[in-house]
Order: C-alpha cells, then sequence, then structure tokens
C-alpha cells in the first residue's frame, strides 16, 4: 500500500471513529432530551437517540475494519 494511499485510509477511519463518538453524544443529549418531554414526543426523540446509537455503531464497526485493514497492510507491506 502506497504511503499516501495508507494515509487517506487512516484518516478516513480517524474521521469515521469521531462521527461515531459525535453520534453517541449527540444521542446522551436527545435521551436526556427526551426524558423532559412526556408522550408521544418524547418517545418519539428516544427511538430517534436509539438509531443514532444504532448507526454510531455501525460506522464505529466499519471505522475498525478499516483501521485493522491500514494495520495489516502496514505490517505486510
Amino acid at each position: 500500500m502506497s504511503g499516501e494511499h495508507h494515509d487517506r485510509r487512516t484518516r478516513a477511519a480517524d474521521l469515521m471513529h469521531l462521527n461515531a463518538m459525535v453520534l453517541e453524544e449527540t444521542e446522551q443529549s436527545l435521551h436526556v432530551s427526551a426524558d423532559e418531554r412526556p408522550g408521544p414526543a418524547g418517545e418519539r426523540l428516544h427511538r430517534l437517540a436509539d438509531a443514532m446509537t444504532e448507526t454510531a455503531g455501525d460506522i464505529a464497526e466499519r471505522a475498525r475494519g478499516l483501521s485493522d485493514e491500514v494495520k495489516k497492510r502496514g505490517t505486510s507491506g
């Protein structure tokens, strides 16, 4: 893997990890807001927050895979 390609993949993985962390923080904030709103509005916010958690998990998993690929290629090539 060329150095430039390696760097781009590393940056992409780092940005994906950062995005996942931001989504998790937003999710926590949404749950707090949902707790302050009774009824259907609060329930919708909780569902939205849970969906964000799933998305953050998916992004983090993909970022780990990309990071692992970069590490693997970096040691073998």
